[in-house]
């Protein structure tokens, strides 16, 4: 039995057990006192059949439990009317109140005391608790509780079992997915909770798959892209020592070697960065940045580049934008798009900046993105069929934006288009 059936027994049977608790209280004191009244007011009305009978010289009913004191000593009434003294008093009516309780040979009896001139008559009865009617109604409360008990942890036993066989399956599932395993089996999405939670894991497991799945596509990636440089450099300089290259032509290869290593220095840079920012130890310096301004120099400075493919870049620029951000961080965000954008771009393509008061556009002329890539083009490890990139560009963009509190997004129409958006 797992912990939770425990627990759901527990809450079926504590309910039902101080219920019974309850109830055999509640009714010992309702019954008893209910009892108790009316055995007092039956051992007066008997009292007074005694006394009329004493009067009138008549016998007592046989039935009746009574005791008869004159000037203190116990008469023993003849059934029929006729009395006999008895010398042993049992019970001593000078000690009693008009109802009383008293335990007479270990039996609790319930009294009544009429006094009239030197007789006294004291009637009596067991007290109404120890009468076996009284005995059968608390057989039959704890028959029907052990009976609701019963079937209370049978019920709840059913319904439990509904309840945690697919919690436990779901148990199951995540430490499938915890050990890196996905082929596992769901139980069936139902209409509550943990119906819920079941579809909760199934997409929690597909993003896991996809995410692994373009982590590994992401390291086959950087490792192609560092392993070739490496082989270009190794090669290059296995041929300049073995003085196979013309002295023409060391010169370009000794600047070949250095494009290489930058390649390599570019790739470890940006996921040292983007480890940075995600552990958030990258620190901003928030001023007031001229966004026309930051964006003519960053597009001069990438003019060499948009030459290689002919790319035009129109700028649409109002003169007065400016947004507290940090200047550096929003430069580096800058570059990323245009470079994304170059990357999408076919030769002679178009590249747009537009910027308002508020609001920044880069928007390109490329394929665009389709709906299924938006959801995840910010995530680390992705990129679409426009870039050429590793997908780190993009992520470092998302922090970068998010650090500085600042909105951001994507639209897809004949190209793509990225914004940013500022108070």
């Amino acid at each position: 039995m797992n912990r939770l059936m425990k627990k759901l027994l527990w809450t079926a049977i504590l309910p039902l057990v101080v219920m019974a608790l309850l109830t055999f209280g509640l009714t010992s004191l309702l019954i008893g006192r209910f009892a108790e009244t009316e055995s007092y007011d039956q051992l007066a009305r008997e009292a007074d059949i005694v006394y009329e009978a004493l009067v009138d010289g008549r016998g007592i009913p046989g039935q009746l439990d009574v005791l008869v004191f004159q000037d203190g000593e116990v008469v023993n009434l003849e059934r029929g009317g006729r009395m006999r003294r008895q010398m042993t008093p049992m019970i001593d009516p000078d000690a009693l109140s008009e109802r009383d309780e008293v335990s007479v040979n270990g039996m609790r009896l319930l009294t009544f005391l009429r006094e009239e001139g030197d007789v006294q008559i004291v009637t009596y009865a067991p007290v109404p608790l120890s009468n076996p009617q009284f005995r059968q109604i608390y057989v039959i409360l704890g028959s029907g509780f052990l009976l609701a008990l019963l079937v209370a942890v049978g019920v709840t036993y059913w319904m439990g079992r509904r309840l945690t066989s697919p919690l436990i399956e779901l148990k199951q599932a995540t430490a499938s997915i915890m050990s890196g395993r996905h082929d596992f089996t769901l139980p069936p999405v139902t209409d509550d909770e943990i119906g819920d939670l079941t579809e909760a894991v199934r997409q929690m497991n597909t993003s896991l798959e996809e995410k692994e799945r373009l982590q590994n596509t992401f390291i086959s990636g950087i490792t192609h892209d560092v392993r070739t440089p490496l082989a270009i450099v190794r090669n290059e300089a296995e041929m300049l020592e073995l003085g196979v290259v013309k002295q023409e032509d060391v010169a370009a290869t000794g600047r070949s070697m250095t494009e290489e290593v930058d390649r390599i220095d570019r790739l470890v840079t940006q996921m040292l960065e983007y480890s940075k920012l995600s552990a958030g130890k990258l620190a901003l310096t928030i001023e007031s940045v001229h966004m026309n301004e930051l964006i003519e120099a960053t597009v001069a400075r990438m003019e060499e580049w948009f030459r290689h493919k002919q790319v035009t870049v129109t700028l649409e620029l109002v003169e007065d934008a400016v947004v507290q951000a940090d200047r550096l961080a929003m430069e580096r965000i800058l570059s990323n798009f245009l470079q994304n954008a170059y990357h999408a771009s076919p030769i002679g393509g178009v590249i747009t900046i537009r910027l308002t008061e508020r609001r920044l556009e880069i928007e390109d002329d490329g394929p665009g993105i389709t709906e299924s890539m938006r959801a995840n083009i910010w995530d680390m490890y992705v990129k679409g069929d426009r870039s050429n990139g590793h997908g780190l560009g993009l992520a470092i963009n998302k922090l970068l934006l998010e650090a500085q509190g600042l909105s951001y997004g994507i639209e897809s129409r004949e190209g793509a288009l990225f914004w940013i958006m500022w108070d």
